[in-house]
Formats: structure tokens, sequence, C-alpha cells
């Protein structure tokens, strides 16, 4: 989605990049075939880490090197000890892994065979090169293809996007990319949604063009940014499906609106305080969705009445915060370099949805703070009810990633993946990629 509210959209307080920390090896990434039949996928963490995925059940945990190509997590998300889990890597003389020994608490280590194959590859959209990492099955073609749509992150997708690992497994040929100005990708790095859909789009021709994919059943997967992105671009290509997870249908603006309308009930206020609060948020969006050039006499007129109102505390951070805590002089100086680049604050995607004829299923976290979907769902039940080709499952007890949590001290801890979420994306991704559609005459598709 846009940056989180929680860090500040204005970001005005001073900064401090990271230093650049040591990765773990390129050769142990993939997805691995348990002997039970499970799928393993292994992907980056943070730093020198790992992080697996164990589809069926959902479960997750964070590796850290123990010793030469054995990796332990503990049993909560990130946690390392106490160690419940153990996966060991076989390595050819390239450091590339063609075997794995997964060893979970209270289980014999069960071995597993990597999945398909996985190269490098670079595309071409509005003269720009973008890297992508192309991930085949086993077996010949030609298979059915889907191109992952990135959330709004920097962090490169060819390494961090996991659910191919899955929909490999089942048959599909996954390209993950790197969007434009991250990894090994040239180009700026932009929020611009028309901009990233023509991206996504080229990633369809792409893939469309191997001699192993079948370019009648190519699709696009969006996850959270990639929600407005992945259907925009199914309008600007042609592809047989969308999958959309963990995204909203609203703008960006009103996404910001509800994430800090969300803080304030969390905080407990409610009544005339929350109608007082929501007016100086909605002042706050317009000046910034404006690129701070609009808004400001309404603005300044809320913030006098309202700037020292005890609510504020819980909208430390925001926007608000930084507009009612700096002069307008500063926030004009300093702002603009900060704002997300190329975003449409007030793009949403109900007019698309609307009229599209592309079959769409959407995966929703109940629970998600990072993408508020309460107006989203009933928007989507509607559409579904309406007969177009789109179809909608709702996860309870989720978070943004499709996250299962529990609540410690008000705090969410994150524990491991939806059950069934994996599988009914995979499930859908089969269906539609078979030319199995419903609705289409009552929706005015043909």
């Amino acid at each position: 989605m846009i940056p989180s509210i929680r860090t500040s959209i204005l970001f005005l307080t001073l900064s401090v990049s990271a230093c650049g920390v040591q990765q773990a090896p390129r050769g142990l990434l993939g997805s691995y075939r348990l002997e039970d039949g499970r799928i393993l996928s292994i992907r980056p963490s943070v730093g020198h880490t790992l992080r697996y995925r164990e589809y069926r059940t959902g479960a997750t945990g964070r590796l850290h090197p123990a010793t030469e190509n054995l990796y332990e997590a503990g049993s909560g998300f990130s946690n390392r000890e106490p160690v419940a889990v153990t996966v060991e890597f076989q390595t050819d003389a390239t450091g590339l892994a063609e075997r794995v020994l997964f060893d979970p608490q209270n289980e014999d280590g069960i071995p597993g065979t990597r999945i398909g194959r996985e190269s490098w590859v670079r595309f071409e959209s509005d003269g720009v090169w973008l890297t992508g990492r192309l991930h085949l099955p086993e077996g010949p073609g030609p298979f059915p293809g889907i191109v992952l749509v990135h959330g709004s992150g920097e962090d490169p997708g060819s390494d961090w996007l996991f659910n191919g690992d899955f929909l490999v497994a089942h048959g599909f040929a996954i390209l993950a990319y790197d969007k434009r100005g991250t990894g090994g990708s040239e180009g700026d790095f932009t929020f611009d949604f028309h901009q990233l859909a023509r991206d996504a789009a080229a990633g369809v021709e792409f893939l469309g063009s191997h001699a192993e994919v079948d370019d009648s059943r190519i699709g696009l997967s969006g996850y959270s940014q990639g929600a407005w992105v992945a259907p925009l671009a199914a309008s600007l290509t042609d592809v047989q499906f969308v999958l959309v997870s963990y995204g909203m249908i609203e703008s960006p603006a009103e996404e910001a609106h509800m994430e800090m309308l969300h803080l304030l009930e969390e905080g407990g206020v409610s009544g005339e305080d929350l109608l007082q609060a929501d007016s100086l948020v909605s002042a706050a969006i317009q000046v910034v969705a404006s690129d701070l050039k609009e808004g400001w006499e309404r603005f300044q007129g809320l913030r006098g009445r309202y700037g020292k109102a005890p609510w504020m505390r819980f909208l430390d951070g925001t926007p608000v915060d930084q507009l009612v805590s700096y002069p307008k002089w500063v926030v004009k100086l300093i702002g603009p370099r900060q704002l997300p680049d190329g975003l449409p604050w007030n793009y949403d995607s109900a007019a698309l949805l609307e009229t599209s004829c592309v079959p769409m299923s959407w995966f929703l976290a109940e629970q998600d703070e990072s993408a508020p979907n309460r107006f989203t769902i009933p928007k989507l039940r509607r559409l579904e009810a309406a007969g177009r080709p789109l179809e909608l499952t709702v996860f309870p007890g989720t978070d943004h990633g499709m996250l299962r949590f529990r609540e410690v001290e008000g705090q969410r801890e994150y524990l491991d993946y939806a059950p069934g979420y994996f599988e009914s994306e995979v499930e859908a991704a089969l269906r539609w990629s078979s030319g199995t559609r419903s609705g289409d005459e009552k929706a005015g598709c043909f």
C-alpha cells in the first residue's frame, strides 16, 4: 500500500540510512517438495536470515544461520530461541541447494528436493529494462503463467515475492520482477499506478513470448498495492484472470483516512471527539493529497481548534501530527521531497471493477490494518451479487499479508499464515486458467 501511516507519509524528521548487511546465500532460495507432499518455500528475510513458509499449514519462521548450510528458527514468527525448526541445505559446487532436510520440532527430518527451474531474465517497459526471476515448473510445457505484482515497498520482488513458489508446484510458470528503481531494474522508483501497470503489462507480454508458456493462459496476481495495479494492468493487455490479495478498492487518500481513524478508535476516541478528529484528519489528507498546495485555510482553522486536543496523542507520527507540529513554511519547504513520488492519491478501482470482464478472485484479511477493507468488502460483495466475474474470500482473524496474530499488551504478535489461503489462491488460478467462468452473460461479458 502507501508508506505506513505509523511512520508518517511526510517523514519530516531526520533519518539515517541503514548500513548494508550481509545477505544469505542466494543458492539456498527456492521452493522444495518434501517427501510427505508438502511444499516448502525459502526466501530472504532481513539481513543474513531466511524465512521458511510451509504452505499446507501456513507455518513460517525466520531462519538464522547456525552452521554452514544449517539454519534454525524458533516457534514464533521471527524468534530464534527456543529452536523449533531446522533446515539443512545440501549444496553443489556452485552453492546451489538441490535438496533440503526440513526438521520441525517433534517430527523426523523430512527430505525435500528443489522444484522447477529458475533463471534471471530482463524485459523492457517504456524504455526501461526490468529484471525478473522466471520460475518454470517441472516437466514439459507449455505452462499457464502468472506475473506477480508487488506491493509498495522498495524490496526487489524477484527475491521477496514468495507466493509463486506454491503456484509453480502446481504447474504455473511464474515471473517475479523488480519494479523500476529497485533491485536489478533500471529507472526511477515510483508510486505511479499507471506506470506500474504498464510495467506489469510488459511482464505479461514477456512471459507470453516464452516458448514454454501458453500465452492464452496468463494471469496477474497482485499483492497489497498490487490490488490497484494488477486490475489496471489487466485493462492494458490480454490476461485470462487476476488474483488480488490483501488490497483495497478505495483511494490511497481514503486508505490514509481509514488508517488514522482506526488509530483513534483503537485509542478509545468516540462520539463528538471522533467527529472533531475526523474533520482534522480529512483536512490534513486534503493538503497532503494536493502535494501540499491546497486546503491550507481549512486545515489551519481546524488546527487552531483541535491541535492540542487530548486525542492528538493517538495520531503521533502521522501526517496530521506532522502538519500540526511544524510551521506551514517548513512543511512546504521539506514536505514535497518526502511525499510518495507519483502517487495518484485519489485513484480508486471502483469504476474499473464495475466494467471489467476479466475474471478476478479477491482474498482479503478480515482485520487488515494496512489496507482497511470495511468499505472494500461490501463493494466487492455487491459486484459479486450483480454477476460480475468476480469472487471474494475473506479470512477471519488475519492482518495484512494474510497473517494470523494474537494480541499481546495491545500489540499484534504475528504467528503464521491463514490456513487455506495459499490453496485458495492456487484453486482459483487453476480454475480461471482452465477457462471456467461464471456469470458472464449476466454481467454483459461474452
